[in-house]
């Protein structure tokens, strides 16, 4: 690829991107506001990638939707429920959860279970647009969502937000073959 290529499609991209905010309106991330916990499955999806279907991970809640959005200064609510067949754990990257809540493998906490939950319940902090991902090897399979805090003076702002999360993503059947020949002598 090179230069010219690479900026024309950079620029088609935000193009579509600012298309489709006008087209439809922006999808409602329910708030995590301390009244109620929120229920965010760990779960399996399919994507399309380059016209072929792909099966990956998701963090969604009950409605579908891709991560979460909360107020700073509020309390973390979350009933995290793995979905997968394999144990799970997930980062909050920009929270500052106490060490059992965070999922990080240096930590002694076990993982979730598959078909199992955990409740994280702790004191979101200050603004600001973060991400959630396992630290697993699943994140490379998707298993990541934008994590939005905002602020008392960012809820206030006339202005959507359109939050673009980019992932490298390998077809999985194409993985499986780059695993078995990365093993023959």
């Amino acid at each position: 690829m090179n230069r010219r290529s690479f900026l024309t499609t950079m620029m088609t991209g935000a193009a579509t991107v600012g298309a489709a905010a006008i087209v439809r309106p922006a999808i409602g991330w329910a708030q995590v506001s301390g009244a109620s916990s929120i229920k965010l499955a760990v779960a399996s999806r399919t994507i399309e990638v380059n016209g072929r279907a792909a099966r990956v991970f998701g963090l969604l809640q009950p409605n579908g939707v891709h991560g979460l959005a909360m107020d700073a200064g509020k309390q973390f609510d979350v009933d995290l429920v793995n979905e997968l067949d394999e144990p799970t754990m997930i980062h909050w990257h920009g929270l500052t959860p106490p060490w059992e809540s965070d999922g990080v493998p240096d930590n002694p906490v076990p993982l979730i279970a598959p078909k199992a939950a955990k409740r994280y319940s702790f004191p979101v902090g200050r603004g600001g647009t973060h991400w959630m991902h396992a630290h697993t090897l699943q994140e490379q399979n998707l298993l990541a969502a934008p994590l939005i805090v905002r602020s008392e003076t960012a809820a206030s702002r006339d202005e959507q937000e359109v939050v673009i999360l980019l992932h490298d993503c390998i077809h999985p059947a194409k993985a499986a073959g780059l695993m078995i020949s990365a093993r023959l002598p």
